[in-house]
């Protein structure tokens, strides 16, 4: 039987009740609009203008010091935050399903007005994102040195408290929430390879490494054995629904953020650089912080296959990293500042 996880009571006061009830009415409105025919649904002036104002206003309350122009960095409604990074997961989703006839109705049907929506809070969203740097002082470093110290910094990206927690504390319950949200990041890991795959495909050493992470992250030694299946046995093991979204109220919103902005970057070739700068954070991270989730599955005596899982990946990662900060984010940069003086 599936164990039942449910998001964590907050309390909230008066007016924040009220953006949740909002935010949940205009989501609402958004999945009903995609289960039927959206075409319809934005042709009817009061669910629009409610989800519209709802969007508005979220955003007013998410990046409100960006839009005053403000010097203090402030974090924003957390509601807010939420509500947004949904509702872009879920276009994004949409936009991007395999599905050929789904992909022809959004194009002809709705897509104009998925993507303004979109490109309506992102802009902010990414304005929002870029005033968290000082820009001006990161114009200035060397970017190879930076890179080298940075991989070294993100080998071991768990605090000495985080790592004590999955060591002595964590439970059971915890485990399998936090197993719960990981089906999302791999349902949309293989699309931006594939997006990232497609842009390199004219300088071949690039597409060469790409190649080879694409059937790393997608299948483990010969390619009869797709990775995702040690997954849903694990997910099995752990009495956790295999299907990717069941879980999907569970998920913060900076890991939605996180998936949202891959997207976007995959979408624009301008910014892949960044995105493979994202990929190989991960692949330098995800060791050290596979084998945290591997002591707490031994402490919790959980099922081979779960410690299995956590063993193989951690050394495909470790093999990865150095790999790719060489022979594909060096070239990748080079080249394209190479054009960029051109």
């Amino acid at each position: 039987m599936v164990p039942v996880l449910k998001t964590p009571k907050i309390g909230y006061s008066r007016s924040n009740q009220l953006d949740i009830a909002n935010y949940e009415q205009a989501e609402k409105y958004l999945c009903n609009s995609f289960k039927q025919n959206i075409s319809q649904a934005l042709i009817q002036p009061p669910q629009v203008g409610f989800f519209q104002n709802a969007v508005s206003e979220a955003i007013l309350k998410a990046f409100a010091s960006v839009l005053s122009a403000s010097d203090k960095r402030t974090p924003g409604s957390h509601l807010a935050h939420r509500f947004l990074q949904r509702v872009l997961y879920q276009i994004n989703h949409q936009l991007n399903r395999p599905n050929v006839e789904l992909s022809k109705f959004c194009q002809k049907e709705c897509g104009s007005y998925l993507y303004d929506l979109k490109t309506q809070i992102e802009s902010v969203w990414q304005r929002w994102e870029l005033s968290q740097f000082d820009l001006a002082t990161l114009q200035k470093v060397s970017i190879e040195q930076a890179l080298s110290q940075r991989v070294v910094a993100d080998s071991n990206p768990i605090s000495a408290e985080n790592a004590r927690f999955f060591r002595t504390q964590m439970t059971l319950t915890g485990y399998r929430r936090l197993m719960a949200i990981a089906p999302l990041d791999g349902l949309a890991a293989v699309s931006h390879l594939c997006r990232t795959w497609d842009a390199a495909s004219k300088e071949q050493s690039i597409l060469n490494e790409c190649t080879r992470l694409f059937s790393q992250e997608n299948y483990v030694g010969t390619l009869n054995r797709p990775h995702s299946t040690y997954f849903t046995e694990m997910f099995l093991a752990l009495g956790i629904d295999t299907q990717p979204e069941t879980y999907f109220d569970l998920v913060p919103w900076e890991v939605l953020a996180l998936l949202n902005q891959s997207f976007l970057l995959t979408e624009e070739k301008h910014h892949l650089l960044q995105y493979v700068g994202g990929l190989l954070y991960l692949e330098v991270a995800v060791p050290a912080t596979f084998t945290h989730y591997q002591v707490a599955a031994q402490r919790l005596d959980l099922p081979s296959v779960v410690i299995s899982y956590w063993n193989l990946h951690t050394q495909l990662h470790r093999e990865d990293g150095c790999q790719m900060l060489d022979k594909l984010y060096y070239p990748w940069q080079i080249n394209t500042l190479s054009k960029l003086g051109n």
